[in-house]
């Protein structure tokens, strides 16, 4: 269970130490936006240090008067075993891995954070609403690691005006199997995050038996709509930096506890012309379902 939120460090870090596994390109763009963000403020006084993961042994980070940014899952396993006094920031890391970690380090919230990489459900069915207004039935398949967020679905679906119609997947046998009884009864897919369900040896039955029933799927990375998804909400590293840097900037001044995970802020799309061609689904360019999207959220957050 998640523990209460307390104050856990009382003096303001004055570094931060960036963890990676390894400097991929992905990571080294993290790391170079991170730190434009940082010199653009020239009030804010943060040393920046980088380090790779090594292979065994402690890491080396200044407990305690650092906030430690931890990019990826490794890198965020290995830094939540330091003293749960030091402030850590994961990123690139899905919602139900950073709660499985936080749960296994027996870490509090306060100084153990996430920006996840699930986009919020809100916002990936604006986008299927943006290029299928129209559709009524979303097909979800889940796994052992997101059925527990079924329920969240289903109530945000009902929110954005879509009826959820959910398979669960016990084992890769079942894969499709359960995906062509979705297909039939559904207008699309919405891909969930699941290493079980979306994988790299998944992905083309997925996308080929879609396909032959005429559907879309909706996904949650520029790689699967390049494989043959319609569509996809997603956050770049820069984006992702300039989150990070807003929330490093905010709780060194406000050092008591650090933000709740939270979705990414920043986002993009991206379309798949061939496909939506090949589906007769006639699609606006990025640009414009993008600003649609901005709009819906704006009016959103002022409903709030």
């Amino acid at each position: 269970m998640i523990g209460l939120v307390a104050p856990f460090f009382a003096h303001a870090y004055t570094g931060v130490t960036i963890v990676m596994n390894a400097p991929t390109q992905a990571n080294i763009e993290f790391v170079e936006q991170f730190k434009a963000e940082l010199a653009e403020r020239k009030h804010i006084h943060l040393r920046v240090n980088v380090i790779t993961l090594p292979v065994a042994g402690k890491l080396a980070v200044a407990e305690n008067s650092e906030l430690v940014i931890a990019l990826g899952v490794k890198a965020l396993e290995a830094s939540s075993k330091l003293q749960h006094t030091t402030p850590i920031l994961g990123v690139f890391t899905p919602l139900p891995v950073f709660n499985s970690l936080m749960q296994k380090s027996r870490r509090d919230l306060g100084n153990f954070s996430a920006i996840v990489l699930d986009q919020s459900y809100a916002r990936q069915m604006s986008l299927i609403k943006k290029i299928l207004p129209e559709a009524k039935t979303l097909g979800i398949l889940l796994g052992a690691t997101s059925s527990p967020y079924g329920k969240l679905l289903k109530e945000e679906a009902e929110k954005s005006g879509f009826v959820i119609l959910e398979e669960i997947v016990d084992q890769e046998a079942d894969l499709i199997p359960k995906l062509k009884k979705l297909l039939e009864s559904t207008d699309a897919l919405m891909a969930i995050p699941d290493p079980l369900i979306y994988s790299r040896e998944t992905a083309q039955p997925i996308l080929l038996t879609s396909y032959r029933y005429k559907k879309p799927i909706f996904g949650y990375s520029q790689s699967y709509v390049r494989a043959g998804g319609l569509a996809a909400v997603y956050s770049n590293s820069k984006q992702l930096a300039r989150q990070a840097a807003e929330i490093a900037i905010k709780s060194q001044q406000a050092p008591s506890e650090l933000p709740p995970p939270q979705a990414p802020k920043y986002f993009s799309i991206m379309l798949n012309y061939q496909v939506a061609r090949s589906l007769n689904i006639p699609l606006q360019n990025e640009e414009t379902v993008y600003k649609k999207m901005l709009e819906s959220e704006a009016v959103a957050g002022k409903v709030k």
